[in-house]
């Protein structure tokens, strides 16, 4: 990674909302295991039944969740995720495959932290790790809350 790159990825961590939780030290303990990347329009993270094993956190744009269907080459659209949300967590805490594709709606910039990562987040700081596990479940309850009240508006 050159040094503008580098740059950028020190400042997508810094603006990720996701960390106010934490303290600054905290945040400068794991940040060397998040992986920054940029999507462009279209740009796939993976597709339903990949073996991919990270976590995504938004920064920036708009990711898309599609759920193939019993009809031949139809999906269903079952979230598009957006700035300070979180995409396939499932992946780090089970061998399944990814049980939806991802794809960017938009340009973005994410954060990815791979299942090492988060297990040796774990394993070297457990107090830490916990608390980066509370606020992961936090926006996943969340994000459950709203599918909640979507629902409910339907009928």
């Amino acid at each position: 990674m050159n040094g503008v790159q580098e740059d950028q990825c020190v400042q997508m961590k810094r603006d990720f909302h996701f960390f106010h939780f934490l303290s600054e030290e905290d945040v400068e303990r794991i940040a060397p295991y998040f992986n920054c990347r940029t999507l462009e329009v279209g740009e796939n993270l993976w597709k339903e039944g990949d073996s991919s094993k990270f976590v995504v956190f938004i920064v920036e744009g708009k990711i898309e969740g599609k759920k193939e269907t019993e009809f031949r080459n139809k999906q269903v659209v079952v979230g598009v995720f957006g700035k300070d949300s979180l995409i396939g967590i499932f992946s780090i805490l089970s061998e399944e495959k990814r049980p939806i594709s991802a794809t960017a709606l938009e340009a973005s910039r994410v954060l990815l932290l791979d299942k090492d990562g988060f297990d040796e987040i774990n394993k070297l700081y457990p107090e830490l790790g916990g608390r980066l596990m509370k606020g992961m479940l936090y926006c996943v309850t969340r994000r459950l809350s709203q599918s909640y009240k979507r629902l409910a508006a339907i009928f």
